[in-house]
């Protein structure tokens, strides 16, 4: 894996034009959900174990809810009643979403509804898988700290906010944004919703990586839907999430 070194940047970056994807919690049926960046790029709900994704209003505004509580014991022995609750949105595919060399941003608001489990992590906006020779751009909440992963296959940008201990408050909205903010800069960004600031100083990592191309399904809030598998193996998250997005220049 080659080095990445950080180095100072402008605490934000900006993007202009409409959105490629725009999730703002609203559904189309029961297992749809809505894009509203008019390239209609309507969103499948998957769920396993019991889990749901739920459109979720409050205080006039809906947001997409998904399973609560944790799970990190694998159930090996189908069918069982221990079953880990699950759900994720499967996006369908589009070429703006292999971004190349081009500029390109994604992100969401994020909200736990309970402290994270310190043993398995939580996905929240993905394309591709991350190993050897796969390309990737992710965004997580592993633990409840907020980081993104840039992948060309080769050269990988694993980039997270704030301090080693930094973690999201639970019952707080965040909004996290993954930027590449030129052709070696890259920037983790975290706003609080109710102030609309940040929520810490941008962190910022600079690399050369080529062409990001992953392949497979762009997914948001874990990595799949297997009964057999627990957070653990799925990083299934657990929570809340608003204006998911993704833009390409």
């Amino acid at each position: 894996m080659s080095a990445v070194v950080l180095s100072p940047a402008p605490a934000s970056a900006f993007v202009s034009g409409g959105p490629d994807l725009s999730y703002h919690g609203e559904l189309t049926d029961p297992a749809t959900v809505t894009d509203s960046s008019g390239n209609g790029l309507h969103g499948s709900i998957l769920t396993g174990g019991g889990g749901t994704v739920t459109s979720v209003r409050e205080r006039g505004d809906r947001f997409l809810r998904f399973p609560g509580g944790s799970c990190t014991t694998a159930v090996t022995q189908p069918p069982s009643d221990l079953h880990c609750p699950q759900g994720i949105v499967q996006v369908p595919p589009s070429e703006r979403f292999t971004p190349g060399d081009a500029l390109f941003s994604f992100g969401a608001e994020v909200r736990l509804t309970q402290p994270p489990s310190p043993d398995a992590g939580q996905n929240v906006f993905q394309y591709g898988a991350a190993g050897a020779g796969l390309s990737q751009w992710k965004l997580q909440v592993d633990y409840g700290r907020p980081s993104c992963r840039w992948s060309d296959g080769t050269t990988t940008v694993l980039l997270s906010a704030g301090a080693n201990d930094y973690k999201l408050k639970p019952d707080t909205w965040y909004r996290v944004l993954c930027t590449r903010v030129s052709a070696t800069l890259f920037q983790t960004l975290v706003v609080d919703v109710r102030t609309g600031r940040p929520a810490l100083t941008a962190a910022h990592a600079t690399a050369q990586l080529g062409p990001i191309a992953p392949t497979g399904t762009v997914v948001i809030g874990g990595k799949r839907v297997r009964d057999t598998q627990s957070d653990v193996d799925t990083d299934q998250f657990h929570g809340d999430l608003d204006d998911v997005f993704y833009w390409r220049k």
